[in-house]
Parts: C-alpha cells; structure tokens; sequence
C-alpha cells in the first residue's frame, strides 16, 4: 500500500510503550496476542497492524515473513477465508519490528462478541461453520502430511462472522504466528515465542509449557476442547453443553469423546499456563524500566477477566 510503509516507520519511531496516548502519531490499540499488540493507526484507514518486536536482524524477520505468506498459502489451500494482509519490515534501533497489516473487521463481527449478541440458533449456525472449516483444515492435512501439515488455534476470537450477500461469511485472522510443519519439523522458531519471557524464566517455560502450547493446535481433539473451553473465558459457560455436542459430533473416530470433565481440567490448566507467562511478563517490564532504566519492546495487556 502506498505511503504505509512511512507512516509505520514513523509511529514506530515515535512510539512509547509504556505511554501510547504519547505518540506523535495517533492510534488506537484493538487487542492483544501473545507476541504482538494490534493498532489502527491514524491515516490508514480500513486495516489493523500487529506489531511484533522480535528480531534481531532483518534476514530474521524475512524468513518469518516467508513463513507467514506460506502459512497463509496453505491455509488458504485448506478452504479458510483470511482477510486482505500486508506486511511491512520497520527498523528501530537494534530491532528490526515486523508489521502485519490486516483487513479491519467491524469489532462486533468478532465471533467472540457475536456470542453476546445474536440469537442461540446463529450462534450455532456459527459453530457449525466454524467446527466445518476446522474439519477442512484436518482434511487437508490428512492429504499433505507429511510434507505439510499446518496448525490452527479455533478459539472464537479469531474468527469473523459477518453477513455478506447470500449468507454469512466466515473468517479467520489469527494468521501471525505461522505454525506449520515441513516435513514433521515445527518451522517456527520457539525461541521467538520465548523471547518475550523474561530471560531467567525462559528455561523452566521451555521445560514445561513450550510444547504443550506449540503442539495442542494441530491435534484436532484438543482444538475442539480449546474452543469449547475458551467460552469460560468469554463468559459464556452456558454454552458449553451445545458447543462440547456439536464438537463430540465431529471428532475424528478413533479420538475419545470429549467430556465436561475435560474440557474444565484444560482450561484449569491453560489459564495457569497463560496467567503465568504474563506475570512474569510484568515483572520483567518493572525491572528493566524501573530499576534498570532499559527499555521495553513488547506492549502487555492490563487485567484480563477469565
């Protein structure tokens, strides 16, 4: 897109992560991922840009930008509707920040919002679509594996439900972690997930959550009890006994059925992990501002109700 790439290096530039209504350049923060913060940014109009501080150089950044148009290539292979993207390199100093522009969605599009708002009987509609685009995704990896076999996160916030002409379309976002597997070897370098825990911590995540979180999105059964138990968090447990239906309905035959019991223990266990992981986060943020005066690449969240 023309003149994007200067906007970007100009709100990187002039950005403060610790006082983002101090930017020159105004923006307004949309969400969170686990590596990333998402802006709409004044002046470019019509998309969201995550911002991923991770890299030392830009070869770096390239090659996780190869990985992130391949994962989308594939992905799309695999019958997902993703929203427009582009994808911009911006140095700051000793990092090289990878933006990854968007197509911006109405925020009440979000399949997680919409759970609040529409009647059971779309809601369910929604979740067959969802639960049918997750079966594409198994399907074609049954097809490409071992040469390819590509992951997939089915939580609702990363799905978009909007009406379109003839229905509804249905769309999935969460395309800037490329989890995909090239001949059974994970192409993603753990290393960039963990370069946002603090260095101490780094080993005991690497020991005992690391492939947990790196493994679970391309096991169907767990995805499914991810997106059922994600409705916790969402504040919707009431739905929980017609989503874990629908789910059981489309498990692979061979997988156990998924059971309430399940479904509670995982997100026992996945609100720890991540309750964690931000913890350590703010306290490593504290140290290296308050005690040590460096700075700090990444933008945390404030409190998350679960």
């Amino acid at each position: 897109m023309k003149g994007v790439e200067s906007v970007l290096a100009a709100f990187e530039q002039g950005l403060d992560t610790r006082n983002l209504e101090q930017s020159p350049i105004k923006a307004e923060l949309v969400g969170y991922g686990e590596i990333s913060a998402i802006f709409a940014i004044d002046g470019i109009d019509g998309w969201v840009f995550k911002r991923m501080p991770l890299f030392n150089s830009r070869e770096q950044a390239e090659a996780y930008l190869g990985n992130f148009y391949e994962y989308c290539d594939l992905l799309t292979e695999a019958g997902l509707d993703l929203p427009g993207h582009d994808c911009y390199i911006i140095p700051n100093g000793r990092l090289f920040v990878l933006y990854i522009g968007q197509e911006r969605f109405p925020a009440s599009a979000l399949c997680h919002r919409r759970i609040h708002a529409q009647a059971s009987d779309e809601t369910l509609e929604m979740l067959d679509r969802i639960i049918h685009a997750l079966n594409g995704v198994q399907a074609f990896n049954r097809r490409r594996m071992p040469e390819r076999e590509v992951a997939v996160d089915g939580q609702l916030s990363n799905w978009v439900w909007q009406e379109s002409e003839g229905g509804h379309r249905l769309s999935y976002v969460d395309t800037s972690t490329p989890l995909f597997r090239c001949s059974g070897a994970e192409t993603l370098d753990p290393e960039l997930v963990l370069k946002s825990a603090p260095g101490p911590l780094r080993a005991l995540i690497r020991l005992f959550f690391l492939d947990d979180v790196m493994n679970r999105y391309y096991r169907p059964r767990d995805v499914y009890i991810d997106l059922v138990a994600n409705l916790y968090k969402e504040q919707r447990p009431d739905l929980i006994p017609g989503f874990l239906e629908r789910a059981n309905l489309h498990l692979p035959a061979e997988e156990e059925a998924i059971t309430r019991r399940a479904v509670d223990r995982y997100y026992r266990e996945d609100k720890f992990i991540w309750q964690f992981f931000l913890a350590a986060r703010r306290i490593d943020r504290w140290v290296k501002q308050k005690l040590l005066g460096r700075p700090y690449d990444f933008i945390l969240p404030g409190p998350i109700r679960r």
